[in-house]
């Protein structure tokens, strides 16, 4: 299956719209609203990426950047812009004793999987370092 074409501006967009969306939320899963923050936090991190190697489309970049643009790890995108050790992620187990990191919250999210004995505060935690950068990046985007 081919990928579709996303480009800077696209991911400013859905950064912004993501953003406010989430800033917004008042009733709903929270599930969703974390899904929100995830994506939120990506596409802003990729439009910086973009930003801070002056290219527009994805086309323009290095195979390391490429790469690093098809990435949903926080981690490796807050390391291109030079901001990893910043912020601080705690990996959690679920429901199922599966290890939840900075590649694959996302999924938790999409999938509503629980954390390992209903420990909300394994996601609050990650929740709110997800913040601080929804509210850095809306700063330097």
């Amino acid at each position: 299956m081919a990928k579709l074409r996303a480009d800077r501006k696209n991911y400013k967009k859905a950064f912004t719209t993501h953003a406010d969306a989430y800033d917004k939320w008042n009733i709903g899963s929270p599930y969703s609203q974390r899904l929100l923050l995830c994506y939120c936090v990506e596409c802003g991190l990729k439009c910086l990426i973009m930003q801070d190697n002056n290219i527009h489309k994805i086309s323009q970049a290095d195979d390391e950047t490429v790469k690093i643009l098809g990435s949903h790890d926080f981690k490796v995108l807050l390391k291109k812009v030079n901001q990893a050790g910043n912020y601080t992620f705690k990996s959690f187990p679920t429901e199922y004793n599966d290890t939840v990191g900075t590649s694959d919250y996302h999924q938790l999210c999409r999938y509503s999987i629980a954390p390992a004995n209903k420990q909300i505060t394994y996601l609050t935690e990650f929740d709110s370092t997800l913040v601080q950068i929804k509210d850095w990046l809306k700063e330097v985007v």
